[in-house]
């Protein structure tokens, strides 16, 4: 099986996690020697696929509607902060 190889240098994962892409450095289109190689070498190895257009946009829909559920929530949680911090220091007041 003849797999494609990404031309990309570098990938960077959700994590921070920055993966290079052993093909440019060995010039090598054998996948099992890429692997092999990569398993001599220091490192977490990744191994992926791309993803088509239609599930890309699926994907950054998803990672976007999370994206602004966690937000919601870390505004809420500081207005709901702030709201408290302010009934404390009112409460001091009124004595």
């Amino acid at each position: 099986m003849n797999r494609k190889l990404a031309t990309a240098p570098f990938a960077v994962g959700s994590d921070g996690t920055v993966l290079v892409n052993l093909a440019h450095v060995r010039g090598d289109a054998a996948v099992v020697k890429l692997i092999r190689e990569a398993r001599r070498l220091d490192g977490v190895l990744f191994l992926g696929i791309s993803v088509s257009w239609p599930e890309k946009d699926v994907l950054f829909q998803a990672i976007d509607n999370a994206g602004a559920e966690a937000i919601a929530k870390m505004v809420g949680r500081r207005l709901r902060e702030q709201k408290q911090r302010g009934r404390r220091s009112s409460s001091r007041g009124s004595r």
